[in-house]
């Protein structure tokens, strides 16, 4: 493993280095896998440029990670030790290595047989495998790195030094602001902010409570930046994380691991072997499973894979399920009855749930601070918004709770039956509220 700096050319950021501890994590197997996932899932099925991966944001949450530690170091007392800045950066770096296919998808797919899998638990287990084998990475700092991720570092930290747990986990971390940067330049005409979300950290410092606890503070002039992130949450799950022929796309997906699952097909490496819906239980195979499943069962000579393999050809051919109608309240019987009627699970449903701007944004859990008399003050978001006064120049959208009905055939009469049959309920519906 590398013992200089890593020098990466980035897409966002341009050239930027990384160093030694981070070069020998990133130059692992687990790493190296995250170049086949997809940070968008399936979106690229509608947003051809979607192709930007979970390791390019991990470096680039890594890179912040360190921006962010250096402008914090400016105005502390007791500067950030070698040691927590390692800790703190090899977090940012491993948070996401526990990622399974077509990102938050996997987590849908192990959820439908009744596990509560969430990826944080295998970037842990994974993060800790890559870290044991680093001999400059202590137990010690291992354990607080597996926390950082997890998000629960607190109790590991001396109350003045809490400030450290909010680095790669919290409402505004490297994490969100990466993510949302650089899906912003893959996928452009989705939001156009005002100014690059990494400026928060050009200001950033640590403010002491009153009970002595250090937490990161952001200048109260930076408001409108913190809003507009919240607001650029909301319009990519609108415009893209969920808009709905997407949504489409990843039922389309989910029916292919679903048929894989129901004819017994085994993800195989280095003689071990697993459903898919349980290789995040072997983080020892796991760490092999990536974006290429898809081939894998393309290939596969395994039976009664001819319908996972018509819908993998139907993705690589954009021939995906179809909108017909959407509805405000759960179909799942409708939906049910039809297809009993039809001899076939022609229609399918999806929810597509995404609070409004107002309720991400009074939800999010950030200090800011200003000069004052006696010198630096806490200040509320509440207070930092009455002190701003100005409109923050950025879209407001209602909260939106639909079921969408997607028609999964691609036999014209079949999708005519369907939707005639669905908007009729629609209409029905509608009449009646």
């Amino acid at each position: 493993m590398g013992s200089t700096d890593l020098t990466v050319h980035d897409a966002v950021y341009g050239t930027f280095c990384l160093p030694p501890y981070v070069r020998a994590a990133v130059e692992t197997g687990e790493f190296i896998r995250l170049k086949q996932l997809k940070q968008l899932g399936v979106s690229n099925a509608v947003f051809k440029t979607a192709l930007h991966t979970r390791f390019d944001h991990s470096l680039g949450a890594c890179y912040l990670a360190g921006r962010l530690l250096d402008t914090l170091d400016k105005t502390l007392e007791v500067p950030i030790s070698e040691d927590e800045r390692k800790c703190v950066m090899l977090a940012a770096a491993l948070h996401d290595v526990g990622h399974g296919p077509f990102s938050h998808l996997w987590e849908k797919f192990v959820e439908t047989y009744g596990a509560r899998w969430r990826h944080e638990r295998s970037s842990v287990e994974l993060a800790r495998s890559i870290l044991d084998r680093m001999e400059s990475v202590s137990e010690k700092q291992t354990n607080l790195i597996c926390a950082l991720i997890r998000g629960d570092a607190s109790d590991l930290l001396k109350t003045g030094r809490q400030f450290l747990a909010h680095i790669v986990s919290s409402d505004v971390d490297v994490d969100r602001c990466d993510y949302l940067q650089r899906d912003a330049h893959h996928v452009p005409d989705i939001i156009k902010p005002s100014r690059p979300f990494r400026e928060l950290f050009d200001r950033v410092r640590v403010v002491t409570t009153v009970h002595g606890k250090g937490l990161l503070a952001y200048h109260w002039e930076d408001y409108p930046l913190v809003q507009e992130m919240a607001c650029a949450r909301q319009t990519f799950h609108r415009r893209c994380y969920q808009q709905p022929t997407v949504l489409g796309a990843e039922l389309m997906m989910l029916d292919v691991m679903y048929e894989a699952e129901r004819a017994g097909f085994r993800f195989t490496r280095d003689e071990q072997s697993e459903q898919l819906s349980k290789i995040h239980g072997k983080p020892d195979l796991f760490k092999f499973l990536n974006d290429n499943i898809t081939e894998e069962v393309a290939a596969s000579n395994l039976p009664q894979l001819e319908k996972a393999k018509q819908l993998i050809e139907r993705l690589r051919n954009e021939d995906l399920y179809r909108e017909i109608t959407s509805f405000p309240v759960d179909m799942t019987h409708e939906v049910a009855v039809f297809n009993d009627q039809q001899g076939a699970p022609v229609v399918v449903q999806a929810r597509r749930y995404i609070k409004s701007t107002d309720q991400w944004f009074r939800s999010f859990n950030v200090t800011f601070y200003k000069a004052g008399a006696q010198g630096i003050e806490i200040v509320s978001l509440e207070e930092a918004k009455h002190l701003h006064r100005r409109a923050v120049p950025c879209e407001a959208a209602e909260e939106i709770n639909e079921y969408i009905i997607y028609c999964t055939s691609a036999d014209p009469e079949v999708e005519r039956t369907a939707r005639q049959h669905f908007c009729t309920l629609s209409n029905g519906k509608a009449s009646s509220s």
